[in-house]
């Protein structure tokens, strides 16, 4: 695919600038390069090995990356204002999507095994930070509704992971999961907790170091956003050392380090998110040219079906039984519940598991679904985030 290196550059650079020109049009970056990767997919791009493995480490990057530019914007009071709504759609929209997920699609897939259908409703469950930017900016939606969804997104994430692990270890009849929930119990508790340890730690202290540093003038301006960047690939790297989920610790060292600097991150978040957005036009690049075209050629009518009720039914069903009882009104619910986009977590997820786990035996129709879900998705989430406000009637 060397060739096409200056075609996507040359790309690149148109959508940056006249990136205002094409977000008043209702078109995001995510759709431009799907469908730019769709275009070189189609003409003979081919997936292997190697190329699954680039994607999969372009896109924890890009994820880091944007989870933790994202997280550095909730401060203590941005999180008390937030707190039960998220907490509620972390811990009791997330797990009820799975389950409602695994009902919808042992009906419409009746021949795939139990914990197949498991799997795929744990894929098909997080959100996206690079799809949602769209609405994070969008300046018409009220600012406490941008942040309850910027939490979520960002550590649904790594909330999902572990029973993506979970179900997939079921699937091929791993020994480790043969407790059932309580094993399951026990990843979750500890991935998540080690993740949110290492994060605490790291970014609280990593953030008062920046404030000692910085306040005796021992570290080069020029070189704090490198820095920066260096940050976050450590704690990603160190919540893995460890045995956490590295998405999770990212995060919440991102809210841990924004509560513990003095001096303003505002350019060094800019910095991550610059180099996030670059890696997510990348990462769906890579998913139109390798993945797309296969997806759509093997889509059958079920898998096509199973895509809409996750994006139309599931999420929003699972969002609103989790908010009942919280001052919320009818419409946040239903903002809250439609703009769930699935992208870059659940391409990474899918390949994860097609490298990782041999024998999973519905493993190539899990990733046709899941890159239809992302390609799907991409486009209707992007169209309509640009007129939410009106369409679920959001005053600010």
């Amino acid at each position: 695919m060397e060739h096409y290196l200056v075609y996507i550059a040359f790309a690149m650079l148109v959508c940056c600038m006249y990136s205002a020109k094409i977000a008043s049009v209702g078109i995001t970056m995510p759709m431009v390069f799907l469908a730019i990767g769709v275009v070189v997919g189609t003409g003979g791009a081919t997936l292997d090995l190697e190329a699954a493995t680039t994607f999969h480490h372009l896109a924890e990057v890009t994820l880091a990356l944007l989870l933790f530019a994202d997280a550095t914007t909730l401060h203590r009071k941005t999180l008390r204002q937030i707190g039960q709504r998220t907490r509620r759609m972390l811990l009791i929209g997330l797990p009820l999507a799975i389950v409602i997920g695994t009902a919808i699609n042992l009906v419409l897939l009746p021949h795939w095994p139990f914990w197949e259908a498991c799997l795929l409703a744990a894929l098909l469950s997080p959100t996206d930070a690079a799809l949602g930017q769209s609405i994070r900016s969008n300046e018409r939606i009220p600012q406490p509704f941008r942040d309850a969804m910027n939490a979520e997104s960002g550590l649904n994430d790594g909330l999902a992971l572990p029973f993506v692990i979970f179900f997939a270890g079921l699937a091929v009849g791993d020994a480790r999961s043969s407790a059932g929930g309580t094993s399951l119990l026990v990843l979750i508790v500890t991935q998540i907790g080690i993740g949110v340890t290492v994060g605490l730690l790291a970014g609280s202290v990593l953030g008062k170091l920046r404030n000692h540093v910085i306040e005796r003038k021992l570290m080069d301006e020029e070189l704090g956003q490198v820095a920066m960047l260096i940050l976050v690939g450590f704690i990603f790297f160190a919540a893995e050392h460890v045995g956490g989920n590295a998405f999770v610790a990212v995060f919440v060292a991102g809210i841990a380090h924004a509560n513990a600097a003095k001096v303003s991150d505002l350019p060094a978040r800019h910095f991550l998110e610059g180099d996030g957005q670059f890696l997510a036009m990348l990462s769906f690049f890579f998913i139109g040219a390798l993945f797309v075209p296969e997806a759509l050629m093997f889509l059958t009518p079920a898998g096509l079906l199973v895509v809409l009720l996750s994006l139309v039914v599931v999420r929003p069903l699972a969002i609103w039984i989790s908010l009942l009882g919280t001052p919320t009104s009818v419409n946040e619910r239903l903002f809250y519940g439609w703009f769930g986009p699935r992208g870059l977590a659940t391409a990474l997820f899918a390949v994860f598991v097609a490298m990782d786990f041999e024998g999973v035996k519905m493993i190539n129709e899990i990733i046709v679904i899941a890159i239809a879900a992302v390609l799907i998705s991409a486009f209707v989430h992007g169209i309509t985030a640009k007129h939410a406000s009106e369409l679920f009637r959001l005053g600010k």
